[in-house]
């Protein structure tokens, strides 16, 4: 027997052409036909002249009042009603009433509660739910409102608690989530809020303390979680968390490999393997951290122990590829652990010893982590402290986990599990903690100083649609971030004047370069500082090198250069060098490699361009000779030009 369609409501229809006599039918309390010995209501059969029928409780209080034309006993949704439909508690007390038109729902329906107030409205087309709908509370406040189209959630939803303050609200279109979602503490004040798209959460989901504070922000991509986090405490505190559990199904950051045929992916994560044939020694694996090197940070990552490992393992971080500086915690199932600092290509100290609290047994894991608290630095293993460092200055945002094989073991192997990568901010001048969408910047590029007062050039097309502008730089050694605005701009030749407008500023020594007023020759050797990539490569200058290949851009443009030295997005606005130490252009474009089949054709924008806006900032008294730079090598310029290239970031 099939089930009644729609349960508590109960429909029931005769045929015109029923003899006079009464037929009972028996039901249980889901309306499949039974015995008179098990059910719970019944229907008495039987020909009036309007075709007017009643169902009843087991107890005999009539149970619902319809009117039909054709009666299904076996299929009751399948009969078809006309006119009123009314249903009754056992106390008589109306429950329900609508209307049928040739067997469909139309026009309004009415549910109440017991105390006979209103439960639910609901509007209806041909059967099909149309139009508004509103569910209330006993008391009589709304419980939730909103409309349907064709039988499914449409526009805006409303959901209230028994109070009637807002609970949340959400949006639909075709009958799934669509748009955006809030929700509410009883204080009327934000918990969550977030997008959805067909019923899937995406991009970044909110979520507020109660006093209206930021307690986490998630970014979504259609209902799976990014890897990246952030989540803040009461005192608005607030760390960007990165977890990687290195296994298919989970949550995964961006990381690449030295070499894919090192590891084999696990049911636990990957399991790092060498070999006499291919003499294995060392492997690692990048980590892309948007991590910011003047925060205090913590990185962890989890090992576990194969039946054969034998091998040093652990975390290289801080590393500058251009300094050649990195500082590595590694341990070895032997019971060792050592801490490594690497400063341009010295090692500086090293520290080796043994402890009691790395696992080494088969199949056990160990738990490395380093952790940043202003200048100093906590090395610990399985959540023992093993080391403290002072630390003046990083140079690098570079981590890396590494595995070095360096006894030449056949088969020696470890899995490794996860990593965790905290990033802790203060935002003490943001009344809420943290402001929505200042986590990821709209986009990026380079500047570098035209004096020593803060003001930067870079091209205009990194800058033009900005609400705001920061420029992330040295101060005395440490990485600093200072708002911004333009000071003057050159659309036509897409360059631009910026002026660091914080009071906290520091002006710096006098410039180690000048801006060349010559054309420079055919083939002389260049080289740019910039950040590319910087979401992905991190916030460190990067170094390219090549060579003038031509005194002119696409079509014969006499403005521009074509060099040699590779660039990615973010390079843009970065210092053209000459092998003197002199700015000869500001990096401006690639041309597209897959629309034309090129290779490496990039272009500059000619320093001469550029003095002519550079000539609008105010003069500045610079105290002192500016450094000799010619006669220095090329790492020895990278090194002293470094600290004058900044990092400018867009919202």
């Amino acid at each position: 027997m099939k089930k009644l369609f729609f349960i508590p409501i109960l429909f029931f229809c005769i045929s015109a052409n029923l003899q006079a006599q009464v037929d009972t039918i028996y039901y249980n309390s889901n309306w499949d036909v039974t015995n008179n010995g098990e059910y719970e209501y019944f229907i008495e059969v039987k020909k009036t002249e309007n075709n007017e029928f009643k169902s009843f409780y087991k107890t005999g209080e009539v149970r619902s009042l319809f009117y039909c034309t054709e009666f299904n006993s076996e299929a009751i949704a399948k009969s078809k009603f006309n006119s009123i439909y009314n249903e009754f508690s056992k106390n008589g007390d109306i429950i329900c009433e609508g209307n049928f038109d040739n067997g469909n729902k139309v026009g309004l329906w009415v549910y109440y509660y017991d105390n006979k107030l209103i439960k639910s409205l609901f509007n209806y087309e041909k059967d099909s739910l149309n139009g508004k709908s509103i569910n209330y509370y006993k008391n009589g406040n709304v419980s939730s409102e909103g409309d349907y189209l064709n039988g499914k959630k449409s526009g805006l939803w409303v959901y209230n608690n028994e109070n009637n303050d807002r609970n949340y609200e959400e949006n639909y279109v075709d009958g799934k989530q669509n748009g955006s979602y809030i929700s509410f503490f009883d204080n009327k004040k934000i918990y969550q809020k977030g997008i959805m798209v067909d019923d899937w959460k995406n991009g970044n989901w909110l979520t507020n303390y109660y006093d209206g504070s930021i307690k986490s922000v998630v970014d979504f991509d259609n209902g799976n979680r990014k890897p990246t986090c952030h989540e803040c405490n009461e005192y608005k505190k607030c760390k960007a968390i990165i977890s990687n559990y290195f296994i298919n199904s989970e949550i995964q950051s961006d990381w690449f490999a030295s070499d894919d045929s090192y590891f084999n992916e696990t049911k636990e994560g990957i399991e790092v393997a060498f070999s006499k044939e291919k003499n294995n020694k060392d492997f690692n694996i990048n980590l892309n951290v948007p991590w910011k090197n003047y925060d205090d940070i913590s990185l962890e990552v989890t090992f576990k122990n194969t039946e054969k490992t034998k091998m040093k393992y652990g975390i290289s971080w801080n590393e500058n590829e251009i300094e050649n500086t990195s500082n590595q915690f590694l341990i070895s199932n032997e019971g060792t652990y050592s801490v490594e600092n690497l400063e341009d290509n010295l090692y500086l100290s090293t520290k080796y010893e043994k402890t009691t609290s790395i696992n080494t047994e088969v199949g056990g894991e160990n738990i490395l982590k380093i952790t940043k608290k202003e200048e100093n630095i906590y090395y610990s293993i399985n959540g023992v402290l093993v080391e403290t460092q002072k630390l003046k200055e990083w140079e690098g945002s570079t981590f890396k986990i590494i595995i070095l094989n360096e006894e030449k073991v056949d088969s020696t192997s470890i899995i490794v599990k996860s990593f965790v990568f905290k990033d802790t901010e203060s935002y003490e001048s943001v009344d809420n903690g943290l402001e929505t969408g200042k986590f990821n910047w709209n986009g990026s590029g380079t500047g570098f100083y035209v004096n020593n007062e803060g003001f930067i050039a870079t091209n205009y097309h990194v800058i033009k649609d900005a609400s705001e502008i920061w420029v992330l730089c040295k101060q005395n050694g440490m990485k600093k971030k200072f708002k911004a605005t333009v000071f003057q701009t050159d659309k036509t030749n897409d360059l631009a004047v910026i002026k660091i407008t914080d009071s906290t500023f520091v002006p710096l020594p006098i410039l180690p370069y000048q801006l060349a007023s010559e054309t420079i020759a055919v083939g002389n050797e260049v080289f740019s500082l910039g950040y590319p990539l910087a979401d992905v490569m991190g916030e460190t200058v990067k170094f390219t090198d090549g060579k003038i290949s031509s005194l002119t851009g696409i079509n014969e443009d006499v403005t521009k250069y074509q060099v040699t030295a590779p660039i990615q997005n973010g390079n843009s606005g970065g210092p053209l060098f000459d092998d003197l130490g002199n700015v000869v252009g500001i990096i401006e474009s690639r041309l597209n490699k897959e629309k034309y089949g090129s290779e490496n054709v990039n272009y500059a924008i000619k320093s001469g361009l550029l003095k002519n806006i550079v000539d609008l900032v105010p003069v500045t008294t610079q105290k002192g000779k500016r450094k000799k730079t010619s006669s220095l090598s090329q790492v020895e310029k990278i090194k002293v030009f470094s600290d004058y290239v900044v990092m400018i970031q867009t919202f």
